[in-house]
């Protein structure tokens, strides 16, 4: 087991060393069954020298001059040249590409400088890395991604990302990338060896490692590795599914951000039967009922900044508003139905799928005590209706007639859009928010009928990235930020409309504060002071 072992080491470590050693052995094995077949079957006595010459003559595929004719000989001849032939179409492929490889790919770093400390290292690249990545950037820690493929690496630092290349479980790579000196690990390689990456760094003294895991059974594996936080989007996806959903049946606020001291921004869906449905902006009187400000309005996926008083509002708008926590409060029991016989009536839940999400979804709803049913096509322990939620019959059975909300919460996007498109047919007024496992999927579930849609690497970036670093970025939709920008020298002592900040930018500022006043959703006749801090919301893709 230990020459196995050792082998295996050496082939990893030193491929070329292995090949010569085994082509060497050959050499030798072939030249002394040559010298033993000669004096058997030939009869003649051959030097070393010659032995070696036809052995080497044979394995190059040139052949020898050298008088055989016993058939023995001749078949020791061919199975000479067919393996040497095996030998040079293994050797190709696996050692001596990867070699060419590695000499062409040795622009790319392997390590990083001596001197860089408090950083951020993330072990593997996909799109839940991406989404914190994003979050994350621009914090007062650098950020560092550590990847086996070469193009990642490669496409990461052309976007001007830190990104070098190596194996997340080899301890030179842990020395290479600093990891005593980092401030968090994040182990987020898929499959077995991510359990490793947590073992090198933890044997490497890193004190504050986070691993990202899709099972939240196997956490405790992870804490005996040497993880101090075992984190699983799915289950962080769950849970904030269902505290969106539920937050309106209930007089508290889910999801708030603070953008300064004292200010929130909130996104509020309105509700069947609420008392705002049907009215304009100006005809809802928000500013004066509640104090908030309506800085946005959406309608299934598609956003309207800067409302007009002539907006129309209705109960498949989502409110974006901004105010102290009170303020919103209010304006939030103003979005819930008006007829409390209609609410309590309405707050039945369905839910489709029954895996992880819409496990700890329902976990969530249990806690509240709201009433739920759960749609799933497989066979699994517990209480839920067995069946095709894409079927009109199957949430007729689950109620769907009835529910307030439907949380759609499957693996698999196309069905996702297709119960979207069947709920909403069944219930005009539903309340629906969907999963959605790729990009690609979002404006999709929003054109079949969601009220909100969020995705897997989207909410649990988010979440992470706030764990680690707290709330200096807020991001509300799939995409949307709300940024504190300072007033500095460029922007002082002018008016947001003559600073065009909406033309230029694409963001809209939704508060200003200085040492005097704080102002909610500001207009464009208002004045910048010469110091103080400005709140902007916009697109995350667009350049400011």
């Amino acid at each position: 087991m230990k020459l196995l072992k050792n082998t295996k080491r050496l082939y990893s470590e030193r491929p070329a060393f292995l090949l010569l050693f085994f082509l060497i052995f050959l050499i030798l094995f072939y030249s002394a069954v040559f010298l033993v077949f000669m004096r058997v079957f030939e009869g003649q006595r051959v030097s070393l020298v010659d032995a070696f010459f036809w052995t080497i003559s044979y394995i190059t595929t040139t052949g020898s001059s050298y008088p055989i004719s016993a058939v023995p000989l001749k078949l020791l001849s061919i199975i000479i040249q067919i393996s040497s032939l095996v030998l040079l179409f293994l050797a190709f492929p696996l050692i001596i590409l990867p070699q060419i490889e590695l000499r062409l790919g040795q622009s790319l770093p392997t390590k990083v400088a001596e001197d860089l400390k408090d950083h951020i290292v993330i072990f593997g690249y996909n799109p839940l890395a991406e989404s914190f990545i994003d979050e994350l950037s621009g914090g007062k820690s650098a950020i560092l991604i550590v990847s086996q493929d070469r193009e990642v690496v490669a496409t990461l630092l052309k976007e001007g990302k830190q990104s070098i290349l190596g194996d997340a479980v080899s301890e030179k790579v842990h020395i290479d990338v600093g990891a005593v000196r980092a401030a968090v690990i994040i182990a987020n390689i898929e499959g077995e060896e991510n359990a490793n990456v947590v073992l090198t760094a933890a044997a490497m003294g890193a004190d504050n490692i986070i691993a990202i895991i899709d099972n939240l059974e196997e956490a405790k594996f992870y804490e005996y590795a040497g993880a101090n936080r075992v984190i699983s989007p799915k289950e962080l996806l769950g849970t904030y599914l269902a505290k969106k959903a539920t937050t309106s049946l209930k007089d508290e606020l889910f999801g708030e951000n603070e953008v300064l001291a004292g200010l929130d921004v909130v996104e509020l869906p309105i509700y069947p039967d609420s008392p705002l449905e049907g009215l304009t902006l100006m005809e809802s009187d928000l500013g004066r009922k509640t104090g908030a400000s309506v800085v946005g309005i959406w309608n299934r996926g598609k956003l309207e900044l800067e409302p007009g008083p002539d907006s129309q509002l209705s109960a498949e708008n989502v409110l974006m508003a901004v105010g102290t926590r009170t303020q919103l409060v209010e304006l939030q029991k103003l979005t819930q139905s008006a007829n409390d016989e209609t609410g309590l009536a309405k707050r039945h839940f369905v839910i489709a799928g029954y895996g992880d999400v819409g496990q700890r979804v329902a976990e969530e709803l249990s806690a509240q005590k709201i009433s739920y049913t759960i749609i799933d096509p497989l066979e699994r322990p517990g209480k839920y209706l067995r069946g095709d939620a894409t079927k009109e019959q199957v949430l007729v059975k689950a109620k769907i007639d009835k529910a307030s909300t439907y949380i759609v919460a499957g693996h698999i996007d196309q069905d996702n859009i297709f119960t979207t498109l069947v709920a909403r047919k069944l219930n005009p007024s539903l309340h629906i928010i969907a999963r959605a496992n790729k990009q690609g999927s979002i404006d999709k579930l929003y054109r079949a009928g969601a009220d909100f849609v969020f995705s897997l690497s989207t909410v649990a970036g988010q979440m992470i990235a706030r764990m680690i670093q707290g709330d200096r970025v807020v991001t509300l939709a799939e995409g949307l930020k709300v940024l504190s920008v300072k007033i500095n020298g460029k922007l002082a002592n002018k008016s947001i409309g003559k600073l065009r900040i909406r033309t230029l930018t694409g963001c809209t500022v939704i508060a200003l504060k200085d040492d005097s006043r704080l102002v909610a959703n500001p207009g464009p006749e208002t004045q910048l002071g010469s110091d103080g801090t400005m709140v902007v919301l916009g697109s995350q893709d667009r350049k400011s």
